[in-house]
């Protein structure tokens, strides 16, 4: 009977939060990424969920021509993944487009849906379990390029005050990694009010799985620790990442990469129906280009 109880019980999962106080919440979230030549990359993220629905719209921008070429301009577009019609859609407000594909047809995939994932900026990451392979792949990569050369050394500092980002009371983390071929630092800012938050990962994580895909988590400074120095003991600091940032010198002492997210609000809000839906004067097509 243990299995039959197991299956039930995961079968429910979307509807738990029907019986939370919460009815929907909105996230915002915004990302800039420097890379010399490439320019600055700036993604203001939208998340809408609520009990089996889930919506995540992103703005980007791209201020150097060539790049804005290359990723096929600046442009608005989202996906909604609903469990009431069993569905996943990506659509386009700036072509005012839409593609769907059903919960049954990602399922006879593998959970893997065919429609490219439109709020990625990775064209070839098409969906989640495109990123877990990915990730995997990056990991065995790493491990295998560790034994080529001299292993990276780890300084972690932990703030024991507290910092108010926007809403949230955060302790601050920074994390430098050196190695030969320069140095990688991040800081975080990382709370424990995570009620909105873990409300909306859920949510995303459940109707992910309802139709056989696997969402990974993101990377922290304490997982890319833990892989450098497997044996050695580091403090966790628990909660969820509210701002961060990355930059990345090379052996040069030249800045390489740098990054920026910060989550700008994070609230809950009236149930919308309508905002689980594309506009009626979108035109439907097999995929977004």
């Amino acid at each position: 009977m243990k299995p039959k109880t197991v299956h039930l019980a995961f079968f429910f999962i979307p509807f738990l939060f029907a019986q939370s106080d919460v009815d929907q919440v909105e996230i915002k979230t915004i990302t800039k990424i420097d890379v010399p030549f490439a320019g600055t990359m700036t993604f203001s993220n939208t998340i809408h969920a609520a009990n089996g629905k889930f919506k995540e719209e992103v703005e980007s921008s791209f201020d150097r021509f060539y790049t804005r070429m290359a990723m096929g301009g600046n442009r608005t577009a989202g996906k909604i993944i609903n469990y009431d019609d069993q569905s996943l859609i990506m659509y386009s407000v700036s072509k005012k487009q839409f593609a769907v594909e059903d919960f049954q047809t990602i399922k006879n995939n593998d959970g893997t849906p065919s429609l490219k994932d439109v709020t990625r900026m990775n064209p070839g990451g098409n969906n989640d379990r495109d990123r877990e392979n990915d990730k995997s792949n990056s990991e065995d990569n790493a491990d295998q390029n560790s034994n080529l050369r001299p292993k990276p050394t780890v300084e972690r500092i932990i703030s024991k005050d507290l910092e108010q980002v926007n809403q949230f009371t955060c302790k601050k983390v920074i994390t430098k990694i050196s190695s030969s071929s320069g140095v990688f630092t991040m800081v975080e800012w990382i709370t424990e009010d995570t009620l909105i938050l873990d409300f909306a990962d859920t949510i995303q994580r459940d109707l992910v799985e309802s139709y056989g895909g696997t969402l990974s988590a993101q990377p922290t400074s304490s997982s890319w620790v833990s892989r450098i120095e497997p044996k050695k003991k580091h403090e966790v600091v628990n909660g969820k990442i509210i701002k961060s940032s990355m930059t990345s010198v090379n052996e040069k002492g030249k800045a390489s990469f740098s990054m920026q997210m910060e989550i700008s609000s994070a609230k809950e809000v009236d149930f919308n129906p309508l905002m689980f839906t594309v506009p009626k004067n979108y035109r439907e097509v097999d995929e977004l280009e």
